[in-house]
């Protein structure tokens, strides 16, 4: 019996004088490795102390943590087991517990710790297509006879936002959005005239959501929806006119009528507001992700400053145009890269115990 402890005493001091004289750590993991198997238990954090100090490279160490693991629920040393655990959580916080593989103490430790990132930062870039809702329509001739038609106009979208994670599948997000819309719009003035016109906005949007999403480890796909605010920075115009003058139909002469653009911000809303919804998946990359994201807003508010409608005079008496009641809609096409800032942590137990006894507490 006491042949063997020197013997085991001799050994250990044989693996830590080759550590020191420059044994791999990979021969370290081995060493512990079959110490495990061998139910050599309470030698192995000495194995793997110098080299978790000094030593492993990150997936080492994923290895190093799950045998201190084992090793100390095996020697009933919980407090340690779950120190080694959430260690290995922190060298790879997306590490999954197969309940069929995985021993069964280890599953049940698994339990009592979070991975699920609090906060997710993200940064998105895509293409949109603006629609025209007329709310009431406006000209210079009988409107009742308008032959108005508005067609969207590509732009673009670039921004970034974050999340708070509220628990493993709903999120509360926050985006800044710069953006870039377009439309246009075409009509015919006195049965002859042609008039065609093209806004280009930019601006900012703040849209707030709530999102679920489903985990499917690699691909996490979700939905979202909520409301938002937008901030208009620029609104400039492109109008022609063809005014057709004449006695008859085969008499009349074509006089184009053109300019520069026309800036539009003092007859547009600074502020509007805007519902949307939206629906994407993340594609896991690492420790981060890419995502692709399609998404409608529906705009709730009149673009048009009301009190400034009429007051453009080169749109009224040079191109015959006034701006009909209007709200802007639009749809969009973003990919991005999303980056989870992970913490994990053990989940606290909530004492619902202790919460009613606060409130039935006797002075």
């Amino acid at each position: 019996m006491m042949l063997r402890k020197v013997l085991r005493v001799m050994f250990l001091l044989c693996v830590f004088g080759r550590s020191v004289y420059g044994q791999s750590c990979g021969e370290t993991l081995n060493i512990a490795r079959e110490s495990f198997n061998a139910g050599h238990l309470y030698e192995i954090p000495s194995i793997l102390k110098p080299c978790l100090d000094h030593g492993f490279n990150r997936d080492q160490k994923i290895e190093a943590y799950w045998l201190l693991t084992r090793t100390y629920l095996f020697i009933d040393d919980p407090i340690s087991a779950e120190d080694s655990y959430l260690k290995l959580l922190r060298q790879d916080p997306e590490y999954i517990i197969d309940p069929e593989r995985d021993p069964i103490d280890v599953v049940y430790l698994s339990k009592k710790f979070k991975t699920t990132p609090i906060f997710v930062l993200y940064a998105k870039l895509g293409s949109n297509l603006t629609s025209v809702d007329v709310i009431h329509n406006y000209g210079v001739d009988n409107t009742a006879n308008s032959a108005e038609d508005y067609k969207g106009k590509l732009g673009f979208q670039f921004g970034g936002g974050g999340e708070v994670n509220i628990n493993d599948n709903f999120s509360l997000g926050l985006e800044l959005n710069f953006y870039q819309r377009s439309y246009s719009y075409s009509n015919t003035l006195f049965n002859s005239d042609n008039q065609t016109f093209q806004e280009n906005q930019t601006g900012i949007d703040m849209p707030v959501f709530l999102k679920y999403r489903w985990d499917f480890v690699k691909i996490r796909p979700y939905v979202y929806a909520g409301v938002g605010f937008s901030y208009l920075l620029s609104s400039k115009g492109t109008v022609k006119l063809i005014d057709r003058v004449g006695s008859g139909a085969e008499d009349l002469t074509e006089i184009p009528v053109t300019g520069p653009e026309v800036d539009l911000k003092s007859v547009r809303n600074s502020f509007n507001r805007f519902a949307h919804l939206g629906a994407g998946v993340n594609y896991r990359l690492g420790y981060n992700y890419l995502v692709v994201d399609v998404r409608y807003m529906a705009g709730l508010s009149n673009i048009i400053n009301e009190e400034e409608q009429y007051t453009n005079t080169i749109l009224l008496y040079k191109y015959g145009f006034v701006d009909d009641d209007k709200r802007l809609n639009n749809f969009s096409l973003s990919v991005g890269f999303v980056k989870p800032l992970y913490k994990p942590r053990k989940i606290k137990k909530a004492s619902v115990k202790g919460l009613f006894s606060r409130f039935f507490k006797k002075d």
